[in-house]
C-alpha cells in the first residue's frame, strides 16, 4: 500500500478527490439515527383510545447546540433545528423502531456535541389529547445504547 504522504502534492490531491468520489459514490460514511423505543400503555389509556377509535404517534424532535460559526441560525431557544419524525405506534405491540431519517444530515455539521431528542407520544388526530405520556429528553447516542421505555396513561 503506498503512503499518501509520500507522494507529491498533485498527487496527494488526486488520492484525495479519488477518496472523496468513491465515499460519495457509495454514499459517504453512513451516520447512524435509528433507536428503538418502548411506550406502554395503561388499561386506562387502552381503553380510552379504543373508545375514540384514536391513534397514537411518537413524535420525535432533533436538536442540537449551535457550533460559533453556526450561532446566527439557532431559533429562539438557542438550538439548531435538526428535523423531526412523527412515528405511529400501536398499543397492542408498543415497541417503535424510529429509522431517524427526519434528521437534516446537512446541519449536523452546525451542532457541537452530540444530537439531542425530546420524545413525547399522544393520540394521533387533532382532537384533545387523550394521553397523558411521560416526555423525554436525551441524546441520540444514549437511545441507541439502551432501549427507552415511555409510559402512557389516560389524560
Amino acid at each position: 500500500m503506498t503512503n499518501v504522504t509520500s507522494m507529491p502534492r498533485p498527487f496527494r490531491l488526486v488520492a484525495a478527490f479519488g477518496l472523496c468520489t468513491a465515499l460519495a459514490a457509495c454514499g459517504g460514511p453512513k451516520f447512524k439515527s435509528d433507536y428503538s423505543v418502548a411506550v406502554t400503555f395503561t388499561p386506562a389509556a387502552i381503553a380510552a383510545l379504543k373508545a375514540a377509535n384514536e391513534s397514537v404517534v411518537l413524535d420525535a424532535y432533533y436538536y442540537g447546540a449551535p457550533t460559533d460559526a453556526a450561532k446566527t441560525k439557532a431559533n429562539e431557544a438557542g438550538q439548531i433545528e435538526l428535523g423531526q419524525d412523527l412515528v405511529p405506534v400501536d398499543p397492542a405491540a408498543p415497541a417503535v423502531h424510529v429509522e431517524g431519517h427526519g434528521i437534516d444530515q446537512e446541519y449536523l455539521t452546525a451542532i457541537e456535541g452530540k444530537v439531542d431528542v425530546e420524545l413525547r407520544a399522544y393520540s394521533g388526530t387533532d382532537r384533545d389529547n387523550l394521553l397523558k405520556c411521560t416526555a423525554v429528553t436525551t441524546t441520540l447516542g444514549d437511545l441507541q445504547a439502551k432501549p427507552l421505555a415511555m409510559t402512557c396513561d389516560a389524560a
